[in-house]
Order: C-alpha cells, then structure tokens, then sequence
C-alpha cells in the first residue's frame, strides 16, 4: 500500500526503506510492471470521474468486473 501511495500521492514516501522492503518480495520487472498497473488504473479512473461517467451509463449489457454483490438484479 506505500507503495500505491507514493505512486498516487507522494514520491518522497519511496524512500530506501520502501525500496529494501519492496526488493524482498518483487523484483525489478515486478515491481516496474506493478508501477506501471497502479498508474494507470489510477489514471483510467480518473479520466472517467472527469467525463463524469458513472457504473453502467456505458457498456450498461454487461457486468464484467463488478463483485457479484454489486451486480444489479434483473426486475
């Protein structure tokens, strides 16, 4: 989640401490890879909230990627 937020909010969080932790468990294609996902899926959501798109006024046929708690019921 650091990582996320030095992404989103704040570079000067990745500070070597992060980057030890982080090397632990990913490598250097991992971790770019990972980086590159949290930017753009941030920034997919993004541009959607500026168009000012809600759930399911576009693509409203399907519910791919919704949790099924989520999923509008048929009336």
């Amino acid at each position: 989640m650091t990582y996320t937020s030095a992404i989103i909010w704040n570079a000067d969080i990745a500070d070597d401490a992060l980057w030890e932790k982080l090397h632990k468990h990913f490598t250097v294609p991992e971790l770019v890879e990972l980086g590159f996902f949290i930017a753009l899926t941030l920034g997919q959501q993004r541009w959607i909230k500026t168009l000012g798109i809600g759930h399911s006024e576009v693509l409203a046929d399907t519910t791919a990627g919704l949790a099924p708690a989520a999923v509008p019921h048929a009336a």
